[in-house]
């Protein structure tokens, strides 16, 4: 990515820290127009360790819900709100199941203190916006990763057609 195109879009959002800073930038790159794709020469080594503790799950949680709330434009932030909503509750006992759903509790606290300054971000993200809804949305993808997935999987047509609408 050419290094104007980064300060362009604002860089990483600093409060995400870890997870999902990737995402909210390639979005908000999307919303101004951008092209993405993907460089198959590219090669990366990441030395990851999947058992982060229970942190990490506040974190990834946090982080999701303020990238939806930053980037996906209101049409479609209303289209998808009972979805959003349904998977929310979904999570809670896959999170009582994995031992963190004090995280993910704390994840919402951090949402309702972090949502004035999100907000106020999300406008002058949408004021840039350069495509429809529609063309935003056709580059998502309805399809969930881990233990969500097996909760979901006769799940995913619906969403296909909720992202279709």
């Amino acid at each position: 990515m050419p290094s104007r195109a980064f300060d362009d879009a604002g860089g990483f959002a600093e409060p995400f820290f870890l997870y999902h800073e990737d995402v909210d930038l390639s979005l908000r790159l999307r919303l101004a127009g951008g092209r993405l794709g993907v460089e198959r020469r590219a090669r990366v080594d990441h030395d990851y360790e999947f058992a982060k503790g229970p942190e990490k799950w506040r974190q990834l949680e946090r982080n999701r819900w303020a990238t939806v709330i930053r980037t996906y434009p209101g049409a479609l932030l209303a289209l998808l709100a009972p979805a959003l909503l349904a998977t929310e509750f979904a999570l809670v006992p896959i999170s009582l199941a994995g031992g963190w759903a004090g995280k993910k509790l704390l994840s919402w606290i951090d949402i309702a203190r972090w949502l004035p300054r999100l907000l106020r971000e999300r406008r002058q993200i949408q004021a840039g916006r350069q495509v429809p809804a529609r063309e935003f949305a056709r580059a998502l993808t309805p399809d969930l990763g881990g233990a969500a997935r097996l909760l979901v999987r006769g799940a995913r047509p619906l969403a296909g057609l909720t992202l279709a609408v």
